[in-house]
């Protein structure tokens, strides 16, 4: 068991599951081990895996789980794909396979996953705020994100009026705490993603832990799991996905599968 402070609350948090079930069971059998007081599901459950149906059903089944929708959730069940115009080759194949990812969810998965929020703030002690959002406070991930490239002071730039302690979130495929300074106090940044696959070059999924010890401490830490992951990326080059090689070439890599042209 993970140890705990004797004042605290903990939150463990992971996102970016992308149908990709045995990464999803190695995440969570870490998370039991540090004893969350919640859990916090960062968005994007579906897309670029093989079983969507199966891990929205999984979360639909576990109200104590906190989910926030992500962007491609949205791109599958809001059937975006027949509006949005793609920006890229890639982008093109991704709304081909929303589609066939639509296709294998049923009309109440639909509807649940799209119900979940664009974010949420906890307040484990009057003044002291923790916000979490799939990619930025004000945008899903279709407009804007906080990709590694970015320096501390730039994304401290775009979030210089978002007064909250602590912010969290996934989306760019690679856990980090950030320290962003602004209005006169350092802010955490943690991002927890991503469980399905990483573009960081680490292919091990990963989570957040975020400790709130009282009178305004924090701590926060990313950890990474240990998983095989080879039987899983052979499972994605045989399944039904679009170009399943590039997907199981990511999950072995922990690398975006055509670096040149990062969607972020």
């Amino acid at each position: 068991m993970s140890y705990r402070p004797k004042f605290s609350y903990r939150y463990c948090l992971y996102s970016d599951i992308h149908g990709q079930i045995p990464n999803l069971d190695a995440v969570e059998a870490a998370v039991a081990k540090e004893n969350p007081d919640k859990i916090i599901v960062i968005g994007d459950l579906v897309g670029l895996g093989p079983e969507p149906e199966k891990i929205v059903q999984r979360m639909m089944d576990r109200p104590e789980i906190d989910l926030i929708v992500g962007n491609v959730d949205l791109w599958v069940v809001d059937a975006m794909y027949d509006t949005m115009v793609p920006k890229s080759p890639h982008q093109e194949g991704m709304f081909r396979m929303m589609k066939q990812t639509h296709a294998r969810l049923n009309e109440e998965q639909c509807t649940w996953l799209r119900k979940n929020p664009f974010s949420q703030t906890y307040t484990p002690e009057q003044g002291h705020d923790f916000h979490v959002f799939h990619a930025t406070p004000y945008d899903i991930g279709d407009a804007d994100a906080f990709p590694f490239r970015l320096t501390d002071d730039e994304i401290g730039e775009k979030l210089k009026d978002y007064n909250y302690d602590v912010m969290a979130h996934g989306h760019i495929h690679g856990p980090s705490v950030r320290h962003i300074q602004g209005d006169g106090k350092m802010k955490q940044l943690v991002c927890a993603a991503a469980v399905g696959m990483s573009w960081d070059g680490d292919p091990r999924p990963s989570y957040a832990v975020v400790d709130y010890l009282g009178e305004g401490k924090w701590e926060c830490r990313v950890e990474r799991v240990e998983f095989d992951c080879e039987e899983q990326a052979k499972f994605n080059e045989n399944s039904w996905i679009e170009h399943g090689e590039r997907i199981a070439g990511m999950i072995r890599s922990g690398n975006f599968w055509n670096p040149d042209h990062m969607p972020h």
